[in-house]
């Protein structure tokens, strides 16, 4: 009896544990489809960029002239294995999961065609595509993936110092667009610091939403 008591227990632990994984994944999805969404139909529609590495993509591109499909490759392995390192085997998976489902969803996006169209105020787009961006990336990282390099780079910055994670976007955002006024107007950046400040202040909300909850369960 005891033995049959301690096998259903294994059991119920493995399908909990099963169940976990399969909501975390699908939190992950849903993040990567919102995160494709805003970025095709909010900022490459209306011009206005990112920082991280896909601003550094840019910015490689334009002063370098080093494709970004070649650069991101590097940057992004090189980053992710660097987070692997911090928070293991299940990280790097979910990450990958992350990564190809938002290429996926945005190759989708392009094919459809805008869904959103281009709005008049600046304001309001960029509004838009922080919290498009915020929601996306928060809902991937808050269950244990990064939808890229830099966000893998901004969990390990977060956790070996004493920055939040939001913190830790911004300044890497501001920093690459910074850079990027080489060949961007003062006014596109603008606009762009706005949008990467929005966005990482709802990335900080969401990951840190409720966590002291959910420590103590």
């Amino acid at each position: 009896m005891y033995i049959i008591l301690v096998n259903q227990k294994e059991k119920d632990g493995i399908f909990v544990e099963k169940r976990t994984h399969a909501k975390h994944i699908i939190l992950i999805l849903l993040g990567s489809l919102i995160l494709s969404f805003g970025i095709y139909n909010l900022n490459y529609q209306n011009n206005i960029t990112e920082g991280g590495v896909l601003g550094l993509l840019l910015l490689l591109k334009n002063l370098f002239n080093i494709e970004p499909s070649i650069a991101n490759l590097i940057i992004d392995t090189a980053l992710l294995i660097m987070a692997y390192k911090f928070f293991g085997k299940q990280f790097l998976i979910y990450s990958i999961i992350a990564t190809f489902s938002f290429s996926t969803f945005y190759e989708v996006f392009e094919s459809i065609g805008p869904l959103i169209p281009v709005l008049n105020s600046k304001f309001i787009v960029t509004i838009l595509s922080g919290l498009f961006v915020g929601v996306g990336v928060g809902i991937i990282i808050r269950n244990g993936a990064a939808a890229g390099g830099d966000d893998a780079l901004a969990m390990v910055i977060s956790k070996i110092t004493s920055l939040n994670i939001g913190n830790v976007y911004l300044i890497g955002d501001v920093a690459v667009l910074m850079l990027s006024l080489t060949y961007l107007s003062a006014y596109d950046i603008f606009w762009s610091l706005i949008a990467v400040n929005i966005s990482g202040r709802t990335i900080d909300f969401i990951y840190n939403f409720n966590k002291s909850k959910l420590v103590k369960i």
